[in-house]
């Protein structure tokens, strides 16, 4: 439900790719004792992006556990006037901002005043996913979701690093009530579709320079950043190489894309605590003309 789960763009990829031996990155993380398989997760999608890696799949079939970010399939709480504090989203944009908000609402056939009376984290959480489902993107197509659902009809065991109402209090208790996220969100709207777009191909080909320029483009104020992003990458590292649950065995681990990232994403965190890390997938250059215009532009 947030940066990795709902970043300025989600992580999709389309069903023809001009490069046949291109495909989105696995990782390979092991010592003596266990080996973990990382995909990073796409979380809206639509059925042409399967089958996964075959570097991937191979190794599904002799896992002991699937691991995820949290358990979705499970009935969880959803945000409600009881528990979204104020300052809600008109009370934290200014006239300009509000007038671009409108803007966007109606281009998306959302409710303006429904989402000025929303929390801004959840306002800019309504953009992006009706923004997704406007490209015909659904979440039930999602990586993780898809994945879960295949666990849990072979009988796979499945283990959460965190819960969802953990993430959903992430979010309650984003600074400023997650107002950096909804002004960057609507600030730079045609920059955000772009970048949805120019995923889709990053992530079918694997291209991981372009995939850190893309994360690097859509990051937010460094203390949301934290919250969101790289606290999580450390405890999620912290847990998969201490708790008692994973001494041992072959598991598949499926984490939203932007947690793999750089120095500090979970691959290289885990390097650094010991592990053995190889990409076990070959990716190739993938094309954004789109958005690197607007971002040159910029």
């Amino acid at each position: 439900m947030f940066k990795s789960l709902l970043s300025k763009a989600l992580l999709l990829l389309p069903f023809i790719s001009h490069h046949a031996l291109a495909e989105p990155i696995v990782w390979k993380i092991y010592d003596n004792h266990r080996q973990f398989y990382v995909l990073g997760s796409i979380h809206a999608g639509e059925q042409d992006m399967f089958p996964l890696p075959q570097a991937f799949l191979s190794q599904w079939k002799k896992a002991d556990a699937l691991i995820v970010e949290a358990n979705i399939l499970q009935p969880t709480t959803t945000p409600t006037e009881q528990n979204n504090k104020p300052p809600y989203t008109q009370e934290t944009l200014n006239t300009e901002q509000l007038a671009k908000l409108k803007t966007i609402a109606e281009s998306l056939s959302l409710p303006y005043k429904l989402l000025t009376s929303q929390p801004p984290w959840l306002t800019a959480t309504y953009l992006q996913l009706t923004l997704a489902k406007q490209l015909n993107l659904s979440t039930d197509q999602g990586i993780d979701y898809v994945l879960l659902k295949r666990a849990e009809e072979q009988h796979i065991p499945i283990k959460s690093l965190e819960s969802v109402e953990y993430q959903l209090s992430l979010l309650q208790n984003l600074p400023h009530n997650g107002n950096v996220m909804l002004v960057e969100t609507i600030a730079h709207w045609q920059q955000t579709k772009a970048s949805l777009q120019c995923l889709v191909d990053v992530w079918k080909q694997g291209d991981s320079e372009k995939f850190k320029t893309l994360f690097n483009d859509t990051q937010y104020d460094p203390e949301t950043n934290e919250a969101l992003i790289f606290a999580r990458n450390r405890h999620w590292a912290e847990t998969l190489t201490l708790s008692p649950d994973y001494q041992s065995g072959r598991f598949m681990v499926v984490v939203g894309a932007f947690h793999l990232i750089g120095e500090q994403g979970l691959p290289a965190l885990m390097k650094k605590a010991g592990f053995k890390v190889e990409r076990i997938t070959k990716g190739a250059t993938a094309q954004c003309e789109d958005w690197e215009g607007i971002t040159s532009s910029s």
